[in-house]
């Protein structure tokens, strides 16, 4: 690994350096002036590209300006405030970020039903308005038009993250309640051997094992992982992302939450979902999902719907709450 790399910060071009020694972290490099000065092998794999490539796809979701392919980190900002008052009411950067996506298209069409049409967004996106007030919507009219096109992006503020040891990534893929669904049911594959130990893959107090086309998850809900970073939740279970099933296609996104200032005194009342059905047996919460079912394809038309509580819900006859989605990408 010799040659020259671009540091790859802010929105301008970042300094170039001459790759001295890479033998060991942490590496040496020269700047043009001639200034030599030690980066960790780490930080150079992150922050510096060969001179003369295009962004790199980790960063992709933090570029504002495509054709340069730089960042604007005060843009980057603004647009997170948007997303903000969304994500705390979701619970759910992910489906935020959908929603506010899909709210910047029906602006745009600047028609008469356009509040009505956003009403129906948050009613399928699984908010029922609950948390989200009149001002935030009108906030979201009031979007500059730059803005608007990088929040109306794909790829913008949609983080990837990496499934599995082979380094591959995937974007997060939220999905809302589709307007229809239809189901495939396959055959029940019985695969014959043992069913396959619980595994933590990356998750927090979660356990999902896979027997067939049948997905286990495990929660202690007796658990506390602590504030969210709203602080208006505690964290009982995650899966920080999403989450690829043991031997399959399939990826999954969990969350498990109480409410700090909730009402204790409310419970769930649904054990079952759409292909999601729950168990609670003292402090554990048992998740069953049939893997062989399909619902359509979500809102981006990326992937295909598995299984999906439709926003967060209450878990039967407790105080805690459980957002679940589980997809494949589309063929």
């Amino acid at each position: 690994m010799t040659g020259r790399y671009q540091q790859f910060l802010g929105s301008g071009p970042g300094m170039i350096v001459e790759l001295v020694d890479d033998s060991v972290s942490p590496f040496l490099v020269r700047t043009d002036q001639g200034f030599e000065f030690y980066i960790s092998a780490e930080d150079f794999r992150s922050y510096y590209r060969p001179e003369g490539d295009p962004t790199p796809s980790r960063w992709a979701h933090l570029v504002t300006d495509r054709e340069r392919g730089m960042v604007d980190s005060v843009k980057m900002a603004e647009l997170m405030e948007i997303i903000r008052p969304f994500e705390e009411a979701f619970q759910d950067y992910g489906k935020a970020r959908v929603f506010v996506r899909d709210a910047m298209g029906i602006i745009g069409r600047k028609t008469p039903s356009e509040k009505k049409d956003l009403l129906e967004l948050l009613e399928r996106a699984g908010s029922h308005g609950g948390g989200i007030t009149d001002q935030d919507l009108a906030r979201l009219n009031k979007v500059q038009p730059d803005l608007r096109d990088l929040l109306a992006d794909e790829s913008c503020a949609v983080p990837r993250v990496p499934m599995g040891t082979n380094g591959e990534e995937s974007v997060i893929e939220p999905t809302l309640a589709p307007t229809a669904s239809t189901s495939r049911p396959k055959a029940k594959q019985s695969s014959g051997k043992t069913p396959a130990k619980p595994r933590r893959a990356g998750m927090k107090n979660a356990e999902m094992t896979v027997d067939g086309d049948t997905l286990a998850i495990v929660v202690d809900l007796g658990k506390d992982l602590g504030p969210s970073k709203s602080g208006k939740t505690r964290i009982v279970a995650s899966s920080e992302g999403n989450k690829s099933v043991p031997g399959r296609e399939e990826k999954l996104g969990l969350n498990v939450y109480r409410e700090v200032n909730g009402d204790s005194a409310k419970k769930g009342r649904r054990r079952s979902f759409k292909n999601v059905e729950t168990a609670v047996e003292g402090d554990t919460l048992r998740i069953t999902v049939d893997l062989s079912k399909e619902f359509g394809p979500s809102k981006s038309g990326k992937t295909i719907i598995v299984a999906s509580t439709e926003g967060n819900q209450r878990v039967y006859g407790r105080e805690e709450r459980i957002g679940l989605n589980v997809y494949k990408k589309k063929d």
